[in-house]
């Protein structure tokens, strides 16, 4: 009867994901050791449990893999925002890492992985490198390591657009920042939001626009110097006008109501309920589209870039983006414990998890064909990625101190209290003192 439940199981769960068939070039990699042991592993996952999308889907991730897995049993503690970054500062210091933790590709939990607290994946993935896209598989570390297995291609920085409203309005694509500022008044007029974005939480401002602009303003030559301190610095005028701009669309009220306010998510449910044109947020957000726009929604709603800005330096359609962040495990575990966290890892990251995850409207890291009945957005949000240039999403090359600092003084540039030089100047003080070591 057992087998019987098995084979069903098996069979339901292709019907629903057929591209979990792989071909033999893709299969998991040999390292692990089999065996009636129970291996507990504690994991520590960035992860909003109140979001009713992605939890859920999380959870059938995590129920999926301990059917395959019923000797591994994974104990997990959540974070979200700030609180989370701060929480994993917090355990690396005292030495109390959890066994499977979330880490990001670039600066953002450097905390952890310049500190030597978690393994170099590259023996694990050996053999599989060309089964990813290029940007996940770039070194992380000093030498080329890679802490972190990335789940997704990350694009940070989408302007969603509501093509209906654009046409009843009698609006047309902005091609121009000018354009877009020339709507406001219109689109206002009408009772709407021209731009969506819910900013309480202080990092979507910075990561969903201010890095792209960054990259208009100056350029990615300059913006590669910048970061070094070669012969460039966030307090150049190319940084300033990036901030300039967010201040003009702020004081000429592109963006939603309150934004610096507003919770996360209150962005998209004004998007979706069609209060706003456009939405800037990042291509993370299709996840929650799915279930949440109609199909005749889907049919009129499209992903585009920012429009170009004045003295333009960067790339016309350009976006953020980064490799995912994904799971690393401790350097202290044992052989079978490392062996049980990189079952996980390569479930969650690999080539099963990653179908289940482009199934639920996610960009993944790993190389899949696209499912012939992928959703809408699913096609639009990879056609997007195939057709844009890509710059950097600010904290994934800055430090998590001045980036944190970064993003409440973009708050405070809305609110008036700092000025678009100033903010430029303190992050450039920041990085110079804490990310390149100019104390």
């Amino acid at each position: 009867m057992r087998t019987k439940r098995l084979l069903l199981t098996m069979f339901v769960s292709l019907l629903l994901f057929p591209s979990l068939l792989f071909s033999a070039g893709t299969k998991e990699p040999t390292h692990i050791t089999t065996g009636d042991e129970i291996i507990e592993l504690s994991v520590y996952h960035f992860l909003d449990q109140t979001d009713k999308t992605t939890a859920p889907n999380f959870a059938f991730l995590v129920e999926e893999f301990e059917k395959k897995n019923p000797n591994i049993k994974l104990k997990f503690e959540y974070g979200y925002g700030e609180s989370f970054h701060d929480k994993l500062q917090t355990l690396a210091v005292s030495g109390q890492l959890p066994d499977i933790v979330l880490l990001y590709p670039g600066k953002r939990t450097s905390q952890v992985t310049d500190a030597g607290l978690v393994q170099d994946l590259r023996p694990w993935i050996k053999g599989h490198e060309k089964e990813f896209a290029d940007m996940a598989m770039q070194g992380q570390g000093e030498n080329g390591e890679i802490w972190e297995l990335p789940e997704d291609i990350s694009i940070t920085a989408i302007m969603y657009t509501n093509n209906r409203l654009l046409k009843e309005l009698g609006l047309t694509l902005p091609k121009t920042l000018d354009e877009l500022l020339a709507q406001g008044p219109v689109i206002r007029e009408n009772g709407l939001i021209p731009i969506s974005m819910a900013n309480k939480d202080a990092w979507p401002m910075q990561s969903c626009l201010a890095g792209v602009l960054v990259e208009r303003t100056g350029g990615m030559e300059w913006f590669d110097k910048a970061i070094a301190g070669n012969g460039a610095g966030f307090d150049d005028p190319e940084f300033v006008a990036a901030m300039e701009i967010i201040k003009q669309l702020s004081d000429k009220h592109m963006f939603s109501p309150g934004t610096n306010q507003l919770a996360y998510g209150q962005g998209l449910d004004d998007f979706v309920n069609e209060r706003a044109v456009y939405l800037i947020d990042g291509g993370w957000t299709v996840n929650n589209m799915i279930g949440e726009l109609t199909d005749e929604q889907k049919t009129y709603m499209s992903l585009e870039s920012f429009p170009d800005v004045p003295n333009q330096k960067g790339k016309s359609l350009s976006t953020s983006a980064t490799a995912g962040q994904g799971f690393g495990m401790n350097a202290k575990l044992n052989k079978a414990q490392s062996e049980a966290a990189w079952k996980w890892i390569w479930f969650y990251s690999g080539p099963e998890g990653s179908a289940i995850r482009q199934k639920f409207g996610r960009l993944p890291a790993y190389n899949l064909a696209e499912p012939a009945d992928a959703d809408p957005m699913i096609k639009k949000l990879i056609a997007y990625a195939a057709k844009v240039p890509m710059g950097y999403v600010l904290d994934s090359v800055l430090g998590a101190e001045p980036i944190g600092a970064f993003n409440i003084n973009l708050q405070r540039l809305m609110f008036g209290t700092m000025t678009p030089k100033q903010v430029a100047e303190d992050l450039e003080m920041m990085v110079d003192k804490i990310d390149r070591g100019n104390r």
